[in-house]
């Protein structure tokens, strides 16, 4: 008989406890969280504009990457040269 009773409280209890907190005590006050929103997206928008110029330029600044972009251009100029005296 006690453990027929037991049982029950225990699950009781236990959902009680998962639950977790009451939503008066879970939402904090709106109000002094939205105050220094504006501030902090602009650092945010400031610190990811200059990590990414940062990323650009060391991108620009390889030197595989520079000798792979003149390659490019070169056989490109040639490529567009041989089309002009082809079919001219």
């Amino acid at each position: 008989m006690r453990l027929s009773l037991a049982l029950p409280v225990l699950v009781v209890v236990l959902a009680m406890t998962l639950e977790g907190p009451a939503p008066a005590q879970a939402a904090p006050d709106i109000s002094s969280t939205l105050e220094g929103l504006p501030d902090k997206l602009k650092e945010f928008g400031n610190t990811l504009e200059d990590k990414a110029r940062a990323a650009i330029d060391h991108i620009k600044q390889k030197e595989i990457l520079s000798k792979t972009r003149n390659w490019l251009s070169e056989t490109w100029s040639k490529v567009k040269e041989k089309f002009t005296t082809t079919f001219s």
